[in-house]
């Protein structure tokens, strides 16, 4: 467990799993999803590269995990029977009402086979039980295993770096300039620039869009507000170029996110996102 800080609460949100089963040999994917992903390969294994890493492959039972918004790239390959058999959830875990999981923690890549029983029941109830509590009660259990297998994220943590997290949560859908951001963080444009570059990985342009599109997914998930007002309300001037780059983030597009979600909460199952 992460020992810099005391864990008071924890909120999962965001919902929904899936499955797969088919002759997919050598197929390839690369995305990145606004939630943290937990896939685990039934029969079969997945070759699964994060965020331009060397590719690491599941055992059979076992599953990987991605963060939100890192990119993904995954190859299937089939099992003994010629097909590959997979199921996943997706969620996104708040940590003491403002943290998510990953800022906190930095998860395995890959989950052993050993822990594949428990794994494959809570997935498989989040998949096809009817009662929400019964669901939800299944993905805290992933999260606690998820949380005993992590490292503490002591670099996410720097007080800098967090008040330039809550300047953009504060602030998404709001055209943000380098110079607020700088502000917000008591310190020079150029080393805002590092800040986001080191404790984040990415551009402030980059972060700001990654939080923009976490939030247009779940106005997505949530009902049915037109994609053209959902680009408006998360920050975004121009529909054409939302849709493009959510896309790009997802995998899919924004109509596409939303179908999959729609089956998701209707019981059934897709392979859009696989």
């Amino acid at each position: 467990m992460n020992e810099i800080m005391e864990i008071r609460t924890v909120e999962i949100r965001n919902l929904y799993a899936g499955t797969l089963k088919q002759a997919c040999e050598g197929e390839r994917h690369i995305k990145a999803l606004p939630c943290l992903s937990v896939v685990q390969s039934l029969c079969g294994v997945y070759e699964i590269g994060l965020g331009g890493a060397l590719p690491e492959r599941t055992d059979e039972g076992g599953a990987f995990v991605a963060p939100s918004g890192v990119m993904q790239e995954i190859v299937h390959h089939n099992g003994r029977g010629g097909y590959m058999e997979a199921q996943w959830v997706f969620m996104n875990i708040t940590v003491n009402d403002f943290f998510e999981y990953e800022d906190i923690f930095i998860p395995p890549v890959l989950v052993s086979a050993k822990y594949g029983a428990e794994l494959s029941e809570s997935i498989y109830t989040i998949r096809t039980d009817a009662n929400v509590c019964r669901r939800y009660s299944a993905a805290y259990r992933i999260a606690d295993l998820l949380f005993s297998l992590s490292a503490p994220n002591d670099v996410r943590l720097d007080p800098t770096a967090l008040l330039l997290k809550r300047y953009v949560e504060q602030h998404y859908r709001e055209r943000i300039t380098k110079e607020e951001l700088a502000a917000a963080a008591h310190c020079s444009t150029a080393g805002m620039y590092r800040i986001f570059q080191r404790r984040f990985g990415m551009s402030p342009n980059n972060y700001i869009n990654k939080v923009r599109l976490g939030k247009a997914a779940v106005l997505l998930e949530s009902g049915d507000t037109p994609v053209k007002v959902i680009s408006g309300m998360v920050g975004f001037d121009d529909p054409v170029y939302f849709s493009k780059l959510f896309k790009e983030y997802s995998g899919v597009s924004p109509k596409g996110y939303r179908r999959f979600y729609s089956k998701q909460s209707e019981g059934g199952e897709t392979e859009s996102f696989r």
